[in-house]
């Protein structure tokens, strides 16, 4: 196996000098303790890379040396040692820095575990719930941010923890403490406020116009006449973008009895007689008016104009007329008697 090596750019290191400089060189990337440095015969060890173009060495022995070409041999031993041991050391301070968490698969922690200072995290059903330990012991913590139990309307009777949100008198509240029988707006040691009843958001931005929408139409289905006295009433049978309206309208209430009108003046003929006589009047004026009564009931006859004999009529007065029997719903002519004109 060949060891592979780095030597872009040159080297300049004064006589017995400890700092290697490089120019155009990429060490800090490609260069770790451990590795060795050869220019030209002379050899030494690099003990630290500290940029790009400097690194520590021991004293240099071969004189001063400026420019140089250059070669560092990345010996296989030494670099995974060095590496194992600074990727050991990122992971315990990521480790110190976030903490230690225990995943929980019971209902609580096992409290033979851990330290004071870790946290222990419930995952595998329900809502997440967190406990931290400290004077060896785990205390409960709550629901992490984003998992947060709402309890509904608060209750003097029920042992809240924390990330419990309840609400109470017209606001919500979240808990950060355990408590029991805690009034949430008058203990904010244990509650903090989330909203508040009665206050109002800023308006917010107006959006977009929406998309032009179909034409309303409205047509009348029908109207009903209701009893008087009862309230007027529209149902719309369709829907709200085609309304089909039926309408119900009360009865007015029934007018006072009007005033009695002035009694007619009756019929009273200016010549009666039979109707063979009624051509002695054939030359009367318009109007003239002539009861027949030779027959039943009687006839009334009115000159039509000034023109001799012509005669309107004759118009029924009076008397009165035998009734006929029923006639069968079978017969095949119903014959028809205007008894008001006769022919």
């Amino acid at each position: 196996m060949t060891l592979s090596n780095y030597g872009t750019g040159t080297i300049s290191i004064a006589a017995n000098g400890t700092a290697a400089i490089g120019t155009t060189t990429l060490w800090f990337t490609n260069v770790l303790p451990g590795d060795v440095l050869q220019v030209g015969q002379y050899q030494s060890v690099i003990i630290d890379v500290v940029d790009d173009t400097h690194v520590a060495i021991p004293q240099w022995g071969g004189g001063a040396i400026s420019a140089a070409a250059y070669k560092i041999w990345k010996l296989p031993g030494s670099r995974n040692t060095t590496q194992a041991n600074e990727d050991v050391e990122r992971l315990v301070a990521l480790l110190n820095g976030m903490g230690t968490f225990y995943f929980v698969a019971g209902l609580t922690p096992d409290p033979a575990i851990g330290d004071d200072g870790q946290y222990a995290l419930k995952t595998n059903t329900g809502l997440w719930q967190l406990w931290f330990k400290t004077g060896g012991v785990w205390v409960p913590q709550g629901n992490p941010a984003g998992t947060s139990t709402n309890r509904g309307t608060w209750d003097s009777a029920i042992a809240y923890v924390i990330s419990d949100t309840v609400s109470r008198l017209g606001s919500s509240y979240l808990a950060k403490a355990p408590s029991t029988n805690k009034p949430p707006e008058s203990n904010p040691a244990f509650w903090d406020l989330v909203a508040a009843a009665g206050i109002k958001g800023d308006p917010g931005n107006k959006g977009d116009p929406g998309a032009p929408g179909t034409a309303a139409t409205i047509a009348i289905n029908a109207v009903t006449t209701l009893p008087a006295g009862s309230s007027a009433t529209v149902t719309n049978l369709g829907t709200s973008g085609a309304a089909s309206l039926a309408f119900g309208i009360p009865q007015g209430a029934q007018g006072p009895q009007g005033i009695q009108g002035i009694q007619g003046v009756g019929i009273e003929p200016d010549a009666s007689g039979t109707l063979a006589q009624r051509s002695i009047y054939d030359g009367q004026a318009q109007g003239f008016k002539y009861l027949q009564t030779d027959v039943l009931p009687f006839r009334l006859w009115v000159k039509a104009s000034n023109t001799s004999a012509d005669w309107a009529g004759p118009h029924f007065i009076g008397g009165t007329a035998a009734v006929g029997d029923l006639g069968s719903t079978s017969d095949p002519v119903l014959q028809i008697v205007d008894l008001g004109v006769a022919a």
